[in-house]
């Protein structure tokens, strides 16, 4: 044989070894991925919509509105704590990682989930780790409202697996199931049982009575969609929204009033204190009232604007018991009837 005909033959021969070495590499892969170890983690795992997401990004045309849409969802993923929209993106990922949270987006909803074996379970208990999640969400959810984007959503505690871009999850379909039956009006529901399931996990008993935060997070909810022997709870962002512990000085003139122990005396820089608080909270539930009217005015349907009156009567069942300071906060029902 000569030699051309000698090299043309080992072309070939190199050629069809490659194409066997690439058929074992991708039967390797079949095989890998089929007998792969399913192990789902326990999760609470939240779904999340933006009220009137989908209708805007179905009539967005020009750059602007696209634009529009884009900032929104980027906001909502900041106030999410979305490693992608933080100016940090390699501390938040850090804390996520270590909280054992987990964050999708999906079209006009989001995933969000935080799992019972997170890390930081070394110097938490478990009751901790779950609980300052659900505290999150609440915050979370008064960021959104106040600036115009109200959620609604679903919590479920079970199975989560997500993995080479699948997701299996029996909890997920639980609380999107939540969400589109039963949280008829936004807020963000999950069941009693789940509830009474979080209080039964260690350090939950860490608490004094007054100081355990679940009695905080969640309010009893009645869904018009609801059945026999369902119960329901809805997170209390309003109540959060509401309280003064929960918000800071109202000015920098208050914050240097109340440091100020030559002009005034340990009580009255108690009072400054305590009356900051307070006006910073009732502007929060003012503009909270702002955006409020403006969705309702915005909107022609008559559904929609049924979910904002529910919200209205929220607002103003969250004030009960609030002094003067809240009084432009109230809202007249009976202009929006």
């Amino acid at each position: 044989m000569s030699k051309p005909q000698q090299s043309l033959a080992d072309i070939f021969k190199n050629a069809e070894k490659r194409v066997e070495e690439e058929a074992a590499k991708r039967a390797q892969r079949r095989k890998e991925l089929r007998e792969k170890d399913i192990s789902a983690d326990t999760r609470i795992v939240a779904w999340i919509d933006i009220l009137g997401f989908s209708q805007q990004l179905q009539r967005a045309r020009t750059e602007a509105q696209y634009r529009s849409v884009y900032h929104k969802m980027l906001f909502v993923h900041e106030m999410f704590e979305a490693p992608t929209a933080s100016d940090e993106p390699e501390e938040t990922a850090r804390i996520n990682k270590e909280y054992g949270r987990t964050l999708l987006a999906l079209s006009d909803g989001l995933v969000i989930t935080a799992s019972a074996n997170a890390e930081a379970r070394a110097v938490m208990t478990i009751y901790d780790v779950l609980m300052s999640f659900i505290g999150d969400i609440v915050m979370a959810q008064a960021n959104c409202a106040m600036n115009g984007i109200f959620l609604r959503g679903g919590i479920s505690i079970g199975p989560f697996y997500y993995d080479n871009n699948i997701l299996l999850s029996s909890a997920l379909v639980k609380a999107y199931k939540l969400e589109t039956e039963r949280a008829s009006f936004p807020v963000i529901i999950v069941r009693q049982d789940h509830i009474a399931a979080l209080r039964q996990l260690k350090g939950f008993k860490n608490y004094a009575k007054d100081f355990e935060p679940s009695q905080y997070y969640f309010k009893p909810f009645k869904s018009p969609a609801q059945k026999k022997g369902e119960r329901f709870f809805h997170l209390d962002y309003l109540n959060f929204l509401a309280h003064p512990d929960n918000h800071g000085f109202f000015s920098d003139r208050d914050r240097r009033d109340s440091l100020d122990n030559e002009k005034y005396s340990p009580e009255e820089r108690e009072r400054l204190f305590s009356l900051s608080h307070y006006k910073s909270a009732a502007r929060a539930m003012q503009r909270h009232k702002e955006k409020l009217i403006e969705a309702f005015n915005a909107t022609n349907s008559e559904r929609a604007k049924a979910k904002y009156r529910w919200l209205m009567a929220y607002q103003n069942r969250a004030l009960r018991g609030y002094p003067w300071l809240y009084d432009a906060a109230r809202i007249d029902l009976n202009k929006f009837a």
